[in-house]
């Protein structure tokens, strides 16, 4: 629901809050369950710009694009002996498509793309470690969603909106080919 269609009349949201409350708890209880994890960003690159985003960084000089195995596994390490139980590992959108300092950080490490690189770093917290892998990846492909499957609990694809107007000239999706809803959805 946007801003020009919610409820002006104080009575009218208080009764929507109320509709919404009686539904949540006919369908979902009061119950409500997380998975302590331990958060590893593996790399914040993108080839998106949002102009919200806070997580998106520019590559920097001297500065590995993505995390090292090593890293992965001391973060993880970490989170384990914490008591977490998960490995939330968040990305940038294919970084190797508009930065060649990532492409070479890939192929300097004998990746071909990102997504495989997720898929060895996620298999390798597996069997490092007692954390189960999340992964946000961005838009993937059938055969990334498969690979992926198999070294991952469940896997994340951030939609902030459908609403078209986000991609608009002048929206904070404009020109970020991997945001227009059609393909998020």
């Amino acid at each position: 629901m946007d801003s020009s269609s919610a409820p002006q009349d104080p009575v009218a949201l208080k009764a929507l809050c109320s509709a919404a409350t009686l539904l949540r708890n006919q369908g979902k209880g009061h119950t409500v369950s997380y998975s302590p994890k331990v958060f590893i960003p593996l790399t914040r690159l993108c080839r998106d710009s949002c102009s919200y985003c806070a997580f998106r960084q520019e590559p920097q000089y001297g500065k590995n694009p993505y995390m090292t195995p090593d890293q992965v596994l001391s973060v993880a390490r970490q989170g384990d002996k914490l008591g977490c139980r998960e490995a939330l590992f968040v990305l940038g959108d294919r970084p190797e498509q508009n930065y060649p300092e990532a492409r070479r950080w890939l192929r300097q490490n004998r990746y071909d793309s990102t997504i495989e690189y997720l898929y060895q770093m996620c298999s390798l917290v597996l069997q490092e470690t007692n954390l189960y892998p999340h992964s946000n990846p961005g838009v993937l492909v059938r055969r990334e969603l498969e690979s992926l499957k198999q070294v991952n609990v469940s896997l994340g694809l951030m939609l902030e909106s459908i609403s078209p107007r986000l991609y608009a000239s002048g929206g904070p999706h404009y020109m970020n080919p991997t945001k227009h809803p059609r393909l998020r959805l």
